[in-house]
């Protein structure tokens, strides 16, 4: 994969990351992940560009094949992982829809910063990320999405987002080429 350049536009959002999440980790480790994503929550600070957290309280209205809609996750699911922490500055978006940006003020806060390009990282690779992922280039914003610090209960449906929908919707790269391009 060639390079990528980061402008200085450039957020990371963290789908996910949480507590009740991580027992579905299984494409890449909850170990690993949370690593990743506290390296480059550390690497997005100390360059100075903002960082998203959003996380799941439950499910969006409706019935579906896997239930009724509108349920509530029980207390301290929706809390970061551990080694995970935000800052006062940084908003713990919370929703209940697919997307990072359901529900939420996401758009508005990114572009209130004159976001421009965002890096998606968490968890589930096929439901909260790619769901984010499509909302994000829907939105008109550049996309990268972290191959190596997004999971999945299932393996390969994270293949297939990983080789067949994020390459439409931007660009997939590791922790590795985003750290050095930031």
């Amino acid at each position: 994969m060639p390079n990528i350049e980061l402008p200085s536009s450039t957020a990371l959002v963290v789908v996910d990351v949480q507590a009740g999440t991580l027992p579905n980790a299984r494409a890449v480790s909850a170990e690993s992940l949370v690593s990743r994503v506290g390296s480059l929550v550390e690497a997005f600070r100390a360059s100075g560009r903002p960082i998203a957290f959003v996380v799941s309280t439950g499910t969006a209205p409706g019935v579906t094949e896997y239930g009724p809609g509108g349920r509530v996750w029980p207390e301290g699911f929706a809390e970061l992982a551990p080694g995970i922490q935000s800052r006062p500055e940084e908003a713990v978006q919370r929703r209940a829809g697919w997307s990072a940006f359901a529900g939420t003020s996401l758009a508005e806060e990114l572009a209130a910063k004159a976001i421009t390009d965002i890096v998606i990282v968490g968890l589930a690779t096929t439901f909260g990320v790619e769901s984010t992922a499509r909302s994000a280039a829907d939105l008109g914003f550049s996309v990268v999405v972290v191959s190596d610090a997004v999971s999945d209960p299932d393996p390969s449906g994270h293949e297939r987002s990983l080789t067949r929908v994020f390459p439409a919707l931007g660009r997939v790269r590791t922790t590795s080429e985003v750290l050095a391009a930031l």
